[in-house]
């Protein structure tokens, strides 16, 4: 694609190659928080009004090759994403930093609360329209706006909760279908359990038990918010009243004023009980069974089944309605 955009633009060999490495040069730079908030600070911005929230956009150097236009429906939707989860932007004020390297991949981010929210996402610098919609990276960033920055101890809840929240928020707009918001689960999920050895969540640095295990225990805050509220609450009506409650990623909360803060907002203890078994103990959950409750299965060709007599199955359908 790079070759192909090239010759677009008449650029010869020569060109290209220093293209290539001036890209490869910007994906090294503006890593620390530090650079990346100056480069917010200094570099020309393009504004964006989701609902209340202004979002501002900075192509780090130009990002020279990079189909602007392309890029910046590509923010505009994860941002209606994490709105249509949230009901709102989860802050008022965000900055996004892009930077490029070489190729056709959105690679990663990072997100950081302090004088103000904002994240940087490298790009590649011949990243598709195809690309940006399947794209999952910049959800999940987003997604960390909306919760307090918690103790390094508890990073499983934060970065389970955007790995759990992400593709339910894309679903809710049409992104990606609800069966593969879930299928990602079902195949997610087992790289969260516990080993033998291991013991509480609370200070893990394992990367599957970060992720997917704290996105383990959001999905089973589904359950039981659920079942305790009889049907009246959602893990979103948690979420939602933490984010309004917090103001969002730039303040500093303690785990157990979160979930006392969620539980708030439905009327019932599910998050701090699962809390405190989650931190301290190791919790291994029946999977299969869990899901089985939800009406969710594995099919043959790898996608999935749903089972609306299931105990849950009102339930799974409603996490992904966007005016739920």
């Amino acid at each position: 694609m790079i070759h192909r955009r090239a010759a677009l633009l008449g650029l010869g060999s020569a060109a290209l190659a220093a293209a290539t490495r001036q890209s490869a040069a910007r994906s090294s730079a503006y890593r620390s928080p530090g650079d990346v908030f100056a480069a917010l600070r200094d570099q020309k911005s393009i504004r964006l009004s989701i609902g209340a929230a202004e979002l501002r956009v900075v192509f780090a150097d130009g990002a020279p090759g990079l189909d602007q236009n392309v890029a910046i429906g590509w923010v505009r939707e994860a941002a209606e994403a994490v709105t249509a989860y949230f009901g709102r932007f989860p802050v008022p004020h965000y900055s996004l930093l892009i930077v490029t390297s070489p190729g056709e991949k959105i690679v990663t981010g990072a997100t950081w609360g302090f004088a103000g929210s904002f994240s940087r996402v490298e790009v590649g610098a011949g990243v598709t329209r195809e690309a940006c919609a399947r794209d999952w990276v910049l959800v999940h960033e987003m997604t960390h706006t909306a919760l307090p920055n918690l103790p390094p101890r508890a990073l499983w809840l934060q970065e389970g909760n955007a790995t759990y929240v992400e593709p339910i928020a894309r679903a809710m707009i049409g992104n990606i279908p609800a069966t593969e918001a879930w299928r990602e689960a079902v195949l997610g999920m087992p790289q969260g359990q516990p080993a033998a050895e291991d013991s509480g969540m609370d200070g893990t640095t394992d990367w599957g038990r970060l992720y997917w295990g704290g996105a383990i225990f959001w999905l089973m805050a589904e359950d039981a918010i659920y079942s305790q509220t009889n049907g009246h609450g959602t893990l979103r009506d948690a979420l939602r009243r933490i984010n309004r409650q917090s103001g969002g990623n730039t303040v500093v909360w303690t785990p157990g004023k979160m979930v006392a803060v969620g539980d708030d907002g439905t009327g019932a203890n599910a998050l701090q009980t699962l809390y405190r078994d989650f931190a301290a103990h190791r919790v291994a959950p029946d999977l299969p069974a869990l899901f089985r409750r939800f009406g969710v299965a594995l099919a043959p060709g790898g996608g999935v089944v749903f089972d609306d007599g299931a105990p849950l199955a009102a339930l799974r359908r409603r996490i992904t309605v966007s005016h739920a």
